[in-house]
């Protein structure tokens, strides 16, 4: 497993399609340590608007049976994407999931392309209590 700093700077490992995480990593965070660099991306979208990349999240959520108001994800549903395969891929942004290093629990993670205006290569957690 590879341990990854969400809000550290990862420029020199972008990929050829232009994201900075592999979906067939096994990656693991610290959600501790990564909270207030979360916070701080929240507290950006109240003010600059959300993202075109967050609707790839909502569309993943609909075309999987879940709630996009209370998005409900489980371990057991993404485990197998896990170091796999992205819950998503788009122009706008993908979906991998981690793995918190303290506990079992999975995170998913949006990562946000340049094609985003104001949140390039933004990585943002998407599910801060984990799946269920």
């Amino acid at each position: 497993m590879k341990k990854v700093n969400l809000s550290g700077s990862m420029e020199n490992e972008i990929s050829v399609d232009r994201y900075r995480l592999d979906p067939t990593e096994k990656y693991v965070i610290n959600l501790i340590e990564e909270m207030e660099f979360q916070q701080s991306i929240m507290m950006s979208f109240q003010i600059m608007g959300y993202p075109p990349a967050l609707k790839n999240y909502h569309a993943w959520l609909f075309e999987n049976g879940f709630s996009v108001e209370a998005p409900n994800p489980t371990n057991e549903f993404v485990a197998k994407y896990y170091g796999v395969k992205p819950l998503w891929k788009t122009g706008y942004s993908q979906g991998i999931v981690v793995k918190d290093e303290k506990d079992s629990d999975y995170f998913i993670v949006m990562e946000c392309s340049n094609k985003n205006k104001g949140y390039k290569h933004t990585i943002v957690i998407l599910t801060l209590g984990g799946c269920m």
